[in-house]
């Protein structure tokens, strides 16, 4: 017979550790961190070790493997913006918000002096980016930055003054690994000869170090790659869609379509993720035409396309004399982001949503500094959408 409940020697039992995992997976990524603020579950930092030692007995009771860092759901998806001035170094990042998709204009909800930089990729709460040729990594969350060590790729040790240094991230959903692979490319002219190409990755994790790794197909990477489920997809300046398998860590590339190997096409050309599957957007003649060439790499390296046309309404959206457009990647509903290069007063981001064939406009507000920012020549401007991920993964090296 058990003791009666709150009888002095009474002890509740312990939760089970894989119970507590289970509990702390479903509530949201501020509830988290204020249980870590107030140290109730400081070990929290030390969750990946013991999950590891899980990992085999959770799959029996569930398909999917544990979330060792802790994904968790945001209330509403938020849009980076990131300013990059090289001389002097200036850098700030932004986190925009609006109430709605329907608004017309957003504005930061917060500021972060410093944390800019160029090539901006965002990763299931996290955000990496290229700082002198580092890659430095933040997770917006937690407010916690770190700086990877540089690669020792010979390319440097020789001081070559060609060359280009490129980042890009992945993660592996069954191993719930992340990695940053590192491109150095020592090449000779405008980019017309490639000498040699140099491949590192770096699996995020406490010891972490850059590791070399073999490919037959040096090449300068060009555009801001995709992570869809555990492959990165990026675009080379060979004409090649590049695969990088983030858990075997193995290369494999395919040809660009024949109508897009014409290099200066496929560097204005967006580079998306679509229905699950990585896509070309080709808006090159979305101003003044209207005419815009959606390209998808399906299944066994074949590629489907269509064209899209916009009704003039639309068309009214843009200026006479409208500033050539980027593309910073696509929203969760399927918007395409286009940007102008160049950050002029008032500025206006646009959403085209593929499936409906429709565009809207949007102004940004409350950029911090307008008098420092705006019609600065060459400053380095990015656009991405974080997803509805936060991650609470406590950031070493």
């Amino acid at each position: 017979m058990g003791l009666p409940l709150g009888g002095d020697d009474w002890v509740a039992p312990e939760i089970p550790w894989e119970i507590q995992i289970e509990i702390l997976i479903r509530l949201p990524a501020k509830s988290l961190m204020r249980i870590y603020a107030v140290e109730f579950l400081a070990v929290i930092i030390d969750f990946s070790d013991r999950f590891s030692a899980l990992e085999s007995n959770h799959s029996s009771y569930q398909s999917s493997p544990i979330n060792r860092y802790y994904c968790t759901a945001a209330s509403t998806p938020r849009l980076y913006m990131s300013l990059m001035y090289t001389i002097p170094h200036e850098s700030v990042l932004l986190s925009l918000s609006s109430s709605s998709n329907k608004d017309k204009s957003l504005h930061p909800e917060l500021t972060m002096p410093g944390m800019g930089g160029r090539y901006m990729v965002v990763l299931r709460g996290l955000i990496l980016q290229s700082v002198c040729n580092k890659a430095r990594i933040h997770n917006p969350t937690t407010r916690q930055s770190i700086t990877l060590p540089a690669v020792k790729s010979s390319i440097f040790v020789q001081g070559e003054p060609e060359k280009h240094v490129h980042y890009y991230f992945g993660h592996d959903p069954v191993l719930d690994q992340y990695k940053v692979v590192c491109i150095v490319t020592f090449f000779s002219g405008k980019y017309n000869k490639i000498i040699t190409s140099e491949f590192w990755v770096l699996v995020l994790e406490a010891g972490g170090s850059w590791k070399r790794i073999e490919f037959d197909q040096p090449h300068l990477a060009n555009k801001q790659g995709l992570c869809i489920n555990g492959v990165l997809y990026y675009i080379s300046r060979t004409l090649t869609i590049v695969t990088f398998d983030v858990r075997s860590e193995e290369f494999s590339t395919f040809q660009v379509p024949h109508s897009l190997a014409d290099p200066l096409t496929l560097i204005r050309a967006g580079f998306i993720e679509y229905g699950g599957k990585p896509a070309i957007f080709d808006h090159t003649k979305l101003v003044p035409m209207g005419l815009v060439y959606l390209w998808v790499l399906e299944d066994g390296g074949k590629w489907s396309n269509k064209s899209l046309v916009l009704q003039p309404r639309q068309m009214r959206l843009f200026h006479k004399n409208s500033i050539p457009l980027i593309v910073h990647g696509t929203t969760q509903n399927g918007e395409v982001i286009m940007a102008p290069y160049q950050l002029l007063s008032p500025y206006y981001i646009f959403y085209y949503h593929v499936e409906k064939n429709d565009l809207r406009k949007v102004r940004i507000r409350g950029i911090p500094d307008p008098d420092y920012w705006f019609g600065k020549p060459h400053l380095g401007m990015y656009f991405r959408i974080m997803d509805k991920s936060e991650s609470i993964m406590h950031l070493e090296i």
